[in-house]
């Protein structure tokens, strides 16, 4: 049964897994650059295989029900709803992780995070950790799975976001305490775990003016609090130098993730509130977007 014209607007029955591909890379085309890639990513998330036995598959049937749930994966994409809030999920550091609209969606930037985390931990037996502000709980995840022997606790103020951080702990089989937390309260410190090895924030840090100048799938799908910090850009990152200073330990660090612009401000305010040893460093495309400081 052939799908092969670029006017076929529905996915006809009984139709084999290379017409569906070919039916859905037509559709996604204007919305992605990628998308005989997105078609077969959301064909196998449907089927429950994998790319490679998708390939394999190539003349199988779709079922009726498979051809349903396709077509209505393929019309959210199209719509510009983004591919891991259609999937319901995506990779971070090696991880299968849950996304929903209530989280910011992992971004690979914040994989290199992760990366300078293991770094600033890796003489450091049992270490303990907390992420501020853990939305999926990515972070948090991730640094437990590469260390198990540490001691990892993570908050956010979303209790949705927390059930999705929740889930992802769970579903990985990785042993994460929780917390209802504002990084942004007064007694923010007495809600952390005391002697921290890692304190490790990924905070909005978009200021409210650029919020024009995002992707659409950016600017209309991911949580506007986790995004934007209001009027005062450096807000959280205050917040968090001022009382992480208690929660860590002497010889610990604070790691944050910053705005490309907002590394060098970040770097001042850590060495305005006694953090030494403060550097910056680029993610994986050569911007500067991360900041540490150690407890002296």
């Amino acid at each position: 049964m052939s799908t092969s014209s670029s006017e076929d607007s529905e996915l006809s029955a009984g139709c084999a897994v290379h017409e569906a591909l070919h039916w859905a890379a037509q559709h996604l085309e204007a919305v992605d650059g990628r998308a005989h890639q997105q078609a077969r990513w959301l064909l196998a998330e449907v089927r429950g295989q994998s790319s490679t036995q998708l390939a394999a598959d190539a003349r199988a049937p779709l079922t009726e029900a498979q051809r349903q749930q396709f077509t209505a994966l393929v019309a959210r994409r199209v719509q510009g709803e983004p591919l891991q809030h259609v999937l319901g999920h995506t990779n971070f550091y090696g991880l299968r992780i849950q996304v929903s609209p209530d989280v910011l969606i992992p971004r690979p930037e914040t994989e290199a995070v992760v990366e300078q985390a293991l770094a600033l931990l890796a003489n450091v037996e049992a270490p303990r950790i907390f992420d501020a502000g853990t939305g999926s709980g990515c972070i948090a995840c991730a640094l437990k799975h590469e260390r198990p022997d540490a001691q990892v606790a993570a908050g956010d103020v979303s209790e949705a976001a927390l059930d999705v951080a929740r889930a992802n702990g769970t579903a990985l089989g990785l042993d994460i305490a929780w917390h209802s937390f504002d990084m942004d309260a007064p007694d923010a410190a007495a809600a952390v775990p005391n002697a921290l090895d890692l304190l490790i924030s990924n905070p909005p840090y978009v200021p409210d003016h650029e919020a024009d100048t995002l992707s659409a799938v950016v600017r209309d799908y991911d949580p506007p609090e986790a995004l934007f910090t209001g009027p005062d850009a450096l807000r959280f990152y205050r917040a968090l130098a001022q009382w992480g200073y208690t929660a860590v330990r002497p010889g610990g660090h604070l790691l944050v993730e910053t705005h490309a612009d907002g590394a060098d401000d970040v770097a001042r305010l850590f060495r305005m509130h006694g953090w030494t040893d403060v550097h910056q460093n680029n993610d994986w495309a050569g911007r500067p977007r991360m900041v540490w400081g150690r407890r002296s």
